[in-house]
């Protein structure tokens, strides 16, 4: 396979441009075809995750259809599986019980800049992922989406394996990443946590 920008042969290709040239190219100031751009894991080391029986599927399916609600009083997430209503406390505890269950357990340190400084951020980002030197993979937010601030999310395959999380935000921190982040695991942005929606904090970790 050859590059069709460089030319050079390739094994990996992405948009049919090697993946170094796919970096330098593709900008999330300038994309307008799709709301985010990805980069992933080259390192062997990093492996795919590996479903299990002994995760729930329909839990799962639930979950990620996005269709939960948050009670009244905030101190609950109501679910519908199999035609039945569960309901779940709003509790840290609790909710990680359900993400090991569900087997939902991925989760992202965010990062946010503004429209001058993403394709910058992006690259440095897209290339240490590309490299194995982060976790399983990143994207970022676009032009697509019309904002000003733009959204990094770089991920860790299991947010309750704190020892690849902090691995992560240190890896991020001498990238430049010195600021304080939030990392937040995915079931949380399916069960609509965010700030103000509930009376737990979005952030399962902040570094």
């Amino acid at each position: 396979m050859r590059c069709k920008s460089c030319g050079k042969t390739v094994n990996r290709r992405i948009a049919e441009m090697c993946v170094d040239c796919y970096i330098d190219n593709v900008h999330p100031t300038e994309v307008r075809d799709t709301p985010w751009v990805g980069a992933f894991s080259s390192f062997k080391g990093i492996k795919k995750p590996v479903r299990e029986n002994k995760f729930d599927d329909k839990l799962a399916s639930a979950i990620t259809s996005m269709s939960a609600k948050i009670s009244e009083d905030k101190t609950a997430i109501i679910l519908e599986v199999d035609e039945k209503r569960i309901l779940i406390p709003l509790t840290v505890e609790k909710l990680d019980e359900l993400a090991q269950k569900s087997g939902i357990l991925v989760g992202k340190w965010l990062i946010y800049r503004n429209d001058s400084e993403i394709d910058d951020v992006w690259k440095t980002i897209a290339r240490a992922t590309s490299n194995g030197e982060l976790g399983r993979s990143a994207k970022v937010s676009t032009a697509m989406q019309n904002k000003r601030r733009y959204t990094i999310c770089a991920y860790t395959e299991n947010y309750l394996n704190l020892d690849d999380v902090i691995k992560v935000r240190e890896k991020l921190r001498l990238l430049g990443f010195t600021d304080e982040l939030c990392y937040k695991p995915d079931i949380y942005t399916y069960l609509g946590i965010y700030y103000r929606t509930t009376r737990i904090s979005p952030c399962r970790y902040r570094k």
